[in-house]
């Protein structure tokens, strides 16, 4: 799967009482189901100021909406994950990426009638740290000042060749069980979320690191039954993470603020 993913501060639900109809719209918006396409889904911002998903649950849009990793997303029908959607959203070139996000967090209130509950849950976690007991950043976590430029303005698309550009993507080796991450630009609490979708908790970013940066990262999915042999050398996610890029994750308990689906109803496709 190929996603850009998009840096913001998470934001008070936005269908409070009269919050939905202050909040920014896109200038023209299209949801329609996608029954035709699988596997991929994609979704991004591009430079026209467009807004673009392919394919994509309503799970997974809410949780890029609000940067939220799967496991602090609670509740909703079980279709916001099996349905899928193509959505496109318009807005004048150049508007910030995070009134972009704001704008998608009005369209899922306006078309899909969410209602979103903040609240703080206590649960199991993990705290991304430095593993170096001196704070030394690893030599692999290069600091990406053209990123850093982009930081509040519209991120452009992943670059056409090579790596990822001011975003990230999650490849599998073709015949193994081995994931490589590669990021062209992104911050730590970012990366943490991401995190949290392949270890099964929360992920709180404790690295005090700030800025972007561009590294890549290879481990064995210990998740598979079996593995060939070829890649049985390749770390697991928590070693890879301290080899590899000189953090590691600590296990924690505490208050986490999850997001709690209250209400959600289909689209009217137009």
């Amino acid at each position: 799967m190929r996603r850009v993913i998009l840096t913001i501060a998470v934001l008070c639900a936005l269908t409070l009482t009269g919050a939905a109809q202050q909040a920014p719209r896109f200038d023209v918006a299209s949801v329609k189901p996608n029954q035709g396409s699988s596997g991929t889904s994609t979704w991004g911002l591009l430079p026209s100021g467009r807004f673009v998903a392919t394919n994509s649950s309503l799970r997974l849009l809410i949780q890029n909406a609000y940067e939220l990793s799967r496991n602090r997303l609670l509740g909703g029908p079980g279709w916001i994950d099996v349905e899928r959607f193509d959505i496109l959203g318009s807005a004048p070139e150049g508007t910030p990426e995070a009134r972009m996000l704001t704008m998608l967090q009005t369209l899922l209130a306006d078309r899909f009638k969410l209602v979103l509950r903040r609240e703080a849950r206590e649960m199991a976690a993990y705290s991304l740290v430095i593993a170096q007991n001196d704070g030394r950043i690893h030599k692999a976590l290069v600091r990406s000042a053209d990123c850093e430029a982009l930081r509040n303005r519209l991120k452009p698309e992943a670059g056409k060749t090579g790596g990822p550009r001011c975003s990230w993507w999650v490849m599998r080796q073709p015949g193994t069980s081995v994931s490589t991450y590669q990021s062209g630009g992104v911050d730590l609490n970012e990366f943490a979320n991401i995190l949290a979708s392949y270890v099964g908790r929360p992920v709180i970013d404790r690295t005090g690191l700030e800025g972007m940066f561009a590294f890549e990262l290879s481990w064995l999915q210990e998740s598979q039954a079996t593995a060939p042999a070829s890649a049985t050398d390749a770390p697991s996610l928590f070693t890879a993470l301290q080899e590899q890029l000189g953090l590691k994750l600590e296990p924690s308990r505490g208050p986490v603020e999850v997001f709690v689906i209250e209400a959600v109803e289909r689209p009217t496709p137009n």
